[in-house]
């Protein structure tokens, strides 16, 4: 859970403070006047240091975790970036070499050279969608170690990690399923499966659409 500030009592040991230095105008004994006072504008200028050192604190902190929590979820970025990749790369020979779609468009194109395709080999369907499906082997084990991190994330005031986590997990059964698709060599499904994947990903976590261009050739981000 995140860090919050305590403002109100921050408010009420400033107000004790003020209350204090206040009181020194009712002490008539000019030793002890001075004594109060004192500890009121002590108490005063202790407190505001306190406070504003929290504020800071927790800034920083916040920027901190802010990155930790990028740098976490841009694995995921990584990892569909090269699924998109992959993909194109994979309709080579069913091309040109500068022609650019959308990613559904290169899946249905690469689903529809299936009866075109030889049987064995590394041209074959079987082999182009077993590149593919090493992302979404990827993809699997990156949501693993997201699990994984369960307390750590949650300690840092992970943006709304529940429901992150949820979406998460529902990517991953999506991607055994998918891979259970490639299994049984039902390439189609495989293909419409794996665009939903990408789909469920951009609907959870429509931050790091802008990440992923809408049209793009092999050339476009090629590792």
């Amino acid at each position: 859970m995140s860090y919050k500030i305590p403002h109100k009592s921050y408010v009420v040991l400033l107000s004790i403070s003020i209350a204090i230095t206040i009181c020194s105008f009712f002490v008539q004994h000019s030793q002890w006047n001075t004594i109060v006072a004192s500890i009121g504008a002590s108490g005063i200028a202790s407190v505001f240091v306190a406070w504003m050192l929290d504020v800071r604190a927790t800034k920083i902190r916040a920027i901190d975790n802010k990155e930790k929590e990028d740098a976490l979820m841009n694995q995921f970025v990584r990892i569909y970036r090269r699924l998109l990749w992959e993909t194109a790369n994979q309709c080579y020979g069913y091309h040109s070499e500068d022609e650019s779609r959308s990613f559904s468009s290169w899946l249905s194109l690469l689903s529809s050279v299936e009866s075109v395709c030889p049987e064995e080999g590394q041209k074959s369907m079987r082999s182009r969608c077993l590149y593919i499906s090493a992302n979404l082997e990827n993809l699997q084990r990156q949501i693993e170690i997201f699990r994984s991190e369960n307390a750590t994330l949650v300690f840092a005031g992970f943006h709304n990690y529940e429901q992150a986590l949820e979406a998460l997990d529902t990517i991953w059964i999506h991607c055994w399923g998918t891979l259970k698709q490639l299994e049984t060599g039902n390439y189609k499904v495989f293909c419409e499966t794996t665009y939903l994947l990408y789909a469920s990903f951009i609907s959870a976590f429509p931050q790091y659409k802008n990440r992923f261009p809408t049209e793009y050739s092999v050339q476009t981000f090629a590792p």
